[in-house]
């Protein structure tokens, strides 16, 4: 393998974890916090 194709999976790499981190390790929200309850 040369340097293009080692780059070019690390960057795939980085992207799929950053999707897995967005889209299955999302923040849960405070609970009781409404939409009326002034935190915001």
């Amino acid at each position: 393998m040369d340097i293009q194709q080692i780059i070019a999976y690390a960057i795939v790499a980085v992207a799929a974890a950053w999707l897995v981190k967005k889209f299955f390790f999302k923040k849960k929200k405070k609970a009781g916090c409404g939409d009326d309850c002034g935190c915001h």
